[in-house]
Formats: C-alpha cells, sequence, structure tokens
C-alpha cells in the first residue's frame, strides 16, 4: 500500500494486491477529513486492508465517526464494509439490492482473494438521487455507468471527485446495456470540473481521462447504431 495526499484534506490509499492477478490493477480507497466525520470511499479486499486505513486514522488525524461509502456493488470494493459493520455505510438503494443478489456468488467465485475474515456486510444508508454532508462539504450522488448501481462521492471543498470503476485507463469497462446514462454521466463529471479525479482503479486523474473514456462510449454508441 503506498498513500497520496490529494487537496488540503484528502488521502489516496493504492493497494496492489490485485495486479498480479487476471484483473491486473491497483485499486484506490479515498479518504476524506471532514469538519465532522471522516469518510472511506470502498473497502477494498477486506479487513487485512482495512486495518491499514484505520491505523494511518488514529495515528496521523483527529478522531471522529466513521462513515463508509460503496461507489457499486463489485466484490473488490465492499469486501472491507465487514470492518465497519458497527459504522455507517452509505450506497445507492440499487446498489444495496445489488450486494444482496449477487455478493455471495462472488465471494464464492472469487474465494481465493479474500481471507477467511471477510464477512459480506451490506450498507445501513441508501440514498436515490444524492446525500449531502452540509458540514463537512461532502455530497454522494447516483451516476450510472460501469453499472446501473454506481454513484459518485464529490469532496466540495477541495472540488475532488472519486468515480469508482465509471472512469478507467485506457478506457472504460462497460457491463450493462446503459450507454445513455453512461453518457450523462460522464458530462455531468466534465461540467462539475473537478480539479482532480479519483478512479476506482488506476492512477489519480483529471479530466482528460474523464473525455477520453466519454469519447470511447459515444464511438461504441455510434457502431451500435450502425449495427
Amino acid at each position: 500500500m503506498y498513500i497520496n495526499k490529494v487537496g488540503s484534506r484528502g488521502y489516496v490509499f493504492t493497494f496492489d494486491e490485485l495486479k498480479n492477478t487476471e484483473f491486473d490493477c491497483i485499486t484506490n480507497v479515498y479518504l476524506i477529513d471532514g469538519a465532522r466525520h471522516i469518510f472511506i470511499c470502498d473497502t477494498f479486499l477486506g479487513p487485512k486492508y482495512m486495518k491499514q486505513v484505520k491505523k494511518f486514522i488514529d495515528e496521523n488525524l483527529k478522531s471522529k465517526p466513521i462513515i463508509v461509502f460503496n461507489s457499486h456493488c463489485d466484490w473488490d470494493h465492499i469486501w472491507g464494509n465487514c470492518f465497519f459493520k458497527e459504522n455507517l455505510i452509505i450506497t445507492h438503494v440499487k446498489c444495496r439490492e445489488n450486494i444482496n443478489k449477487y455478493a455471495l456468488n462472488e465471494f464464492i467465485k472469487y474465494n481465493m482473494l479474500h481471507e477467511d475474515d471477510v464477512d459480506i456486510v451490506v450498507p445501513n444508508l441508501t440514498f436515490n438521487d444524492k446525500i449531502r454532508f452540509d458540514e463537512d462539504m461532502v455530497e454522494f450522488f447516483y451516476s450510472p455507468g460501469h453499472t446501473e448501481c454506481s454513484s459518485s462521492c464529490l469532496d466540495i471543498k477541495d472540488n475532488i471527485l472519486f468515480v469508482g470503476d465509471n472512469v478507467e485507463s485506457p478506457k472504460p469497462y462497460l457491463t450493462c446495456n446503459n450507454i445513455e446514462k453512461y453518457i450523462e454521466t460522464l458530462k455531468y463529471y466534465i461540467k462539475i470540473n473537478a480539479n482532480v479525479i479519483i478512479p476506482g482503479h488506476g492512477d489519480i486523474a483529471n479530466n482528460d481521462l474523464v473525455n477520453k473514456n466519454l469519447n470511447y462510449i459515444k464511438s461504441i454508441k455510434e457502431i451500435q447504431i450502425k449495427l
């Protein structure tokens, strides 16, 4: 794991445990040290990794309630929820539904990638459009794209956007037939004009990568129209 500070109060924890697997990627967990709460965006593969994040919090930040956010239902973003099962865990209503539907099958399918202490813990607070913590200047909003249940986190104070798997390098990974919604999400990202884009996987980026992803998806749409 290595840590990058972003903005005045953000930290990106980057894990490479999936690098030498079929997925060949690094994974980011994003922390915002808010005024009243500490927010942790996605929880990677389990308590083994979230203990490292918690250790950093205990050694470097003031004690505050921790709120966890799941950007979408994929296994590599939720297995660490069980480390925070006593905390508030937020996600979109569709994400909670999909975790209930698919998490157990994914848990079995990718069993070689989790430790023995991993349990499936479902988020305990959901939203439909968005949920905002005004004193912390943090907002979570629905942003379908990589999945129908995807949502994003905006650090309003520093104008930093955590996009989960909706933005990837060199191109996005399409998992469902929702190209129109995906295009609208990426257009909205560009409208936000964030100073920093934090993807769920890969290097910290900016709107250049969002535009590349948008152009790619538009090209897929044009091919579908021709067919």
